[in-house]
């Protein structure tokens, strides 16, 4: 019986699926819903770029003199009317939290009892198959194709890892 659900959400189009196949079958088997979203150490993807700029979270400007001399461009963050400059990373943060929120959100209104999420660093399927082992999940769900389409035909999607490499039951959602 699967007591405990992972679902691992990057705000593509596929992670919206996983996490409706997710919460209705934490709905069935009266599971624990675990909402995961994984920050790569990468600077924002074309997708993830044009997604903020879609949701109104930021407005992508050219680099400005000594504002950021680390990064290869400055993001205007648009909150309560401020805008403040923010290097990627931190705009890369804030959309983690929005995406997590409403996929929490969404899986409240859908009706699951117990809804946990995070935010983590790193490689995804190093992070997704930790956190399913610390949870001790019985089912991973994810999408088949996130925001990394391109790298994932290189290199191998993170859903194709972590359903070979998982010690739980996976669920690709295509």
């Amino acid at each position: 019986m699967v007591n405990t659900i992972l679902v691992a959400i990057d705000g593509s189009p596929k992670g919206h699926q996983a996490l409706d196949m997710a919460a209705d079958l934490a709905n069935k088997y009266s599971a624990d819903l675990k909402i995961l979203h994984v920050l790569s150490n990468r600077d924002i993807s074309a997708e993830l770029r044009h997604m903020a700029e879609v949701e109104h979270l930021v407005q992508v400007e050219p680099a400005m003199p000594n504002k950021s001399v680390d990064m290869p461009c400055n993001i205007l963050f648009a909150k309560d009317s401020t805008i403040e400059y923010r290097n990627e990373y931190e705009a890369l943060t804030a959309l983690a939290e929005r995406i997590v929120d409403q996929a929490v959100t969404h899986a409240n209104e859908a009706g699951v009892q117990n809804v946990t999420s995070d935010i983590v660093e790193g490689d995804a399927v190093e992070e997704i198959l930790k956190t399913a082992e610390q949870i001790r999940a019985g089912l991973i769900v994810i999408g088949s194709r996130g925001l990394g389409a391109i790298k994932g035909l290189l290199l191998g999607s993170v859903s194709q890892k972590v359903g070979q490499q998982s010690k739980c039951s996976c669920l690709i959602v295509r």
